[in-house]
């Protein structure tokens, strides 16, 4: 009697782990710009490419937080971003965070709504700073394609002689009438430039801290 529910649970049981396998493929190796290390792997699901990036900074973990927390000073590095405001700040290490990326002609632009939890491990110091949509947290606005799909995450792994470990991923989808294939194929060209241009300021925050990050 109860074998028929037994093969049936054995089956979803075992059909969950192919679909996490499929939604966890390995990374592959892209390339190494300006010692940025760009690793790819397809997700199973919108079929665009995720990215990690991975880079190596002389800075202070608090250091880093505080830049990339500072919002009004997102557009200096962060590649055709137009705006960024903190929509509702729940605390000083999570909040809901609204951006407008300019997308080339004959594209509409973009926004994203995100909600970001910032967590250190008390033992290793290490900083995570993971996001994820909140497209329904305010009313879209014309003319811009509002992104549904979109998970982000910040890494940074104190290592050794003062230097911070950065790893950066992001799962999206901008949605709209972009073909998948023009995606994919310029998918690494935004968070590259962004990482690119964020070393070179980052030296510029060397005196700020937040009293929340422990170095």
């Amino acid at each position: 009697m109860n074998s028929p529910k037994l093969l049936w649970l054995f089956v979803l049981l075992n059909l969950g782990s192919i679909l996490t396998a499929q939604n966890h493929a390995p990374w592959k190796f892209r390339h190494d710009r300006h010692g940025v290390q760009v690793y790819t792997r397809k997700d199973s699901t919108t079929g665009i490419l995720e990215l990690k990036l991975r880079t190596e900074a002389q800075a202070k973990l608090s250091q880093l937080v505080a830049f990339t927390n500072d919002i009004p000073n997102l557009k200096t590095w962060a590649y055709r971003l137009k705006n960024a405001y903190m929509v509702r700040k729940v605390s000083d290490t999570e909040g809901y965070l609204y951006m407008l990326s300019d997308f080339p002609a004959p594209f509409s632009d973009r926004d994203v709504i995100l909600h970001f939890v910032i967590k250190q491990d008390p033992i290793t110091k290490q900083v995570i700073s993971s996001s994820q949509s909140a497209y329904n947290f305010i009313p879209e606005n014309d003319g811009i394609v509002r992104v549904k799909i979109i998970e982000t995450k910040w890494t940074f792994t104190p290592i050794s002689d003062g230097k911070v470990r950065l790893e950066y991923q992001i799962k999206s989808d901008p949605a709209g009438s972009i073909p998948k294939w023009l995606v994919n194929l310029a998918a690494d060209e935004a968070p590259v430039r962004s990482m690119l241009a964020l070393k070179k300021i980052l030296a510029n925050y060397h005196h700020v801290n937040v009293d929340f990050i422990k170095d």
